[in-house]
């Protein structure tokens, strides 16, 4: 992209957000109810000729890149939801007429398009679902005869046409430019509209369905014909284009959280307004990135499903932070809460409702697997600690540690000396993930919690140590395994739930051999040991452990290099403990770890100091 196309994209943006601001965030209630309110707000966006960002500029329009249009989606989105989503109605036609081959149609609205003088909306919703066809077409002389029902048409009073489909004997879908009024054809087709529905949020849009019976669309008006499943393939393809809604909503929300921030001057409040912001920070960049790469449909789904479960947790901040004037239907905290449960099912399929589903149900250390939680609560009125002594698990922090290929270097550099300065005081740099340290789950799962997440009675646990010196000694790749498991709890008993399992091969004494320590051969490839994926999962599954620890410098081998356990155990999320130290002085049952963390923002992993209570 150019220069002078970045500048002019943001003018663009920058004029738009100089509209938001100064006409439509004053009156953002009067737009989410009344219609008048909502057309004049549309057709200021006219005034500003920004309502036809795809069009291209032969006909008045700026066709804007894929990542302008999201900015801007994203832009209205946090000052009206209900502007936000008629705009878009207008804007996904005017894309529609772009794509057509119909030079008539397209002579006779883009041109007025971008500016407003023609506002076109879409009814073709009902092509997503299974089943008999909502709305079919029987070709005829001249055009198509259309008949059923498209049950959700946006802008009744606010367009003058829309772009409808119905479904051709064949599997085709034909699209078409109808009127947005009741219509009675000297043929004796005719289109009927029902009153607006009574929505509980943007009520403004002005919501009908359409019922058609023998409605004669002629060829004049036909925007194009698409295959069967193409509605399909195009959300597929457009799958965070409906994203940037969200995280606009999400932005309301963080507006709210600020203001309030202001007035109430309460800590917490503070702490919350940072902690979303970073997230929405997070996920808005991974949509950007997303958006210039080459992502796998899976995780462009998780993204829209990351964007829509933000959008709705900020809202309902929002409204927290409002108290009891969040109830009344005109308080902004209202109205950005009842956007984020539209924006949530807005271009809403089956794939989407999945993965948006299986966020809101994802683990996490809050949700903690009901047999587990159980078992806790039964510990939780006699919990203590009863131990002879304390040991380090943590090694010492120096210059020459043996350090995976790659991270950064442990650095120390003095600021302040004792001679001038009067007290001794360094800076140090290390990556998070060196020396004895604690992973996150966000270092495996990209939309995992960060280290600065695990509540502080996760991180106070009991501990078993299982020792495999001898296997590891014979077979440096050697992986623990489900009899390793049996045979330690033959003569210990069975591995009590919620307990964190050490891994004992003997490479503590590696430490100071950098080479010994990752014991790499000629190609490369490192050999050392580890816990097997069966294994894992055994303890996962059948015994609830918390979480996984060793002396190596992974809890997967070093012949592992889809890092199985620590993917398996960090999804829950669980505890991955790494490099750890002294496992020699640990009996194999009763040790109580206290994990020390850095509480780094957001942070993949953080160096732990570990202290053992030996019984």
């Amino acid at each position: 992209m150019s220069e002078e196309t970045l500048n002019n994209n943001d003018s663009l943006l920058d004029k738009a957000k100089s509209y938001l601001c100064q006409e439509v965030a004053p009156q953002a209630n009067e737009i989410d109810h009344h219609p008048n309110a909502l057309f004049y707000a549309l057709r200021g966006l006219g005034e500003w000729n920004l309502l036809g960002l795809k069009i291209p500029c032969r006909w008045g329009g700026k066709a804007v890149s894929e990542q302008t249009y999201g900015n801007f989606q994203e832009l209205i989105a946090r000052y009206s939801g209900a502007l936000a989503f008629v705009q878009t109605q207008h804007q996904s036609a005017a894309g529609m007429l772009v794509a057509s081959s119909n030079t008539l149609l397209q002579e006779k609205y883009l041109p007025r398009m971008s500016n407003g003088q023609v506002l076109l909306g879409v009814g073709f919703s009902q092509l997503r679902r299974e089943g008999d066809s909502l709305t079919v077409a029987i070709p005829v002389s001249g055009g198509y005869q259309l008949s059923g029902v498209v049950p959700w048409v946006t802008g009744w009073g606010l367009f003058s046409e829309f772009i409808v489909a119905a479904t051709l004997p064949d599997g085709h879908a034909v699209f078409g430019v109808v009127p947005l009024q009741e219509t009675h054809q000297n043929s004796g087709g005719a289109m009927t509209f029902s009153s607006p529905a009574h929505l509980a949020a943007m009520t403004s849009t002005n919501t009908v369905s359409a019922t058609l019976k023998n409605f004669f669309l002629p060829t004049d008006c036909v925007v194009f014909i698409k295959p069967a499943g193409w509605i399909q393939e195009n959300d597929q393809k457009n799958v965070l284009r409906a994203t940037f809604l969200a995280t606009g909503c999400a932005l309301a929300g963080l507006d709210i959280l600020e203001s309030v921030s202001r007035t109430k001057s309460l800590p917490f409040i503070n702490n919350t307004f940072d902690s979303l912001e970073q997230e929405l920070t997070n996920c808005r960049s991974d949509i950007r990135e997303a958006q210039n790469s080459a992502w796998e449909m899976s995780e462009l789904l998780q993204l829209r499903a990351w964007a829509i479960e933000l959008a709705t947790r900020i809202a309902h901040a929002a409204v927290t932070v409002s108290s009891g004037a969040a109830i009344y239907s005109h308080h902004d905290a209202q109205r950005v809460y009842r956007e984020a449960l539209v924006f949530t099912v807005t271009g809403q399929t089956r794939a989407v409702m999945e993965a948006t589903l299986g966020r809101l149900t994802r683990p996490s250390f809050y949700h903690e697997p009901h047999r587990r939680r159980e078992r806790r609560e039964e510990r939780e009125e006699t919990r203590k600690i009863s131990y002879s002594r304390v040991i380090h698990l943590s090694h010492v922090i120096h210059t020459d540690i043996p350090q995976w290929q790659g991270d950064p270097p442990v650095e120390f550099e003095a600021v302040s000396e004792w001679h001038k300065d009067g007290y001794y005081l360094r800076r140090f740099s290390m990556g998070e993930h060196s020396a004895t340290h604690i992973n996150a789950p966000n270092s495996f799962h990209v939309h995992g919690e960060g280290i600065d997440e695990y509540p502080a009675e996760s991180l106070v646990v009991p501990a078993v140590m299982i020792d495999i010196r001898e296997q590891a000694l014979e077979n440096p790749d050697y992986a623990l395994c489900v009899d390793d498991i049996l045979a330690w709890e033959e003569q210990y008993g069975e591995i009590p739930s919620g307990c964190v399992v050490l891994l004992y091969t003997g490479w503590q004494e590696k430490w100071l051999d950098k080479n010994a320590f990752f014991n790499q051969d000629v190609q490369g490839n490192m050999h050392f040991p580890g816990f097997g994926s069966d294994a894992t999962r055994f303890l996962l599954e059948e015994r609830q452990i918390a979480g996984v620890g060793i002396d190596t410098h992974g809890v997967d081998s070093g012949q592992d290099t889809t890092f199985a356990t620590n993917r398996l155990v960090l999804e829950k999320p669980l505890i991955v403990l790494e490099s750890l130290t002294n496992l020699d002085h640990l009996p194999a049952i009763g040790t109580t770890l206290a994990i020390g963390v850095l509480r780094l923002r957001n942070g993949s992993g953080s160096p732990a100091g570990v202290l053992a209570f030996l019984p």
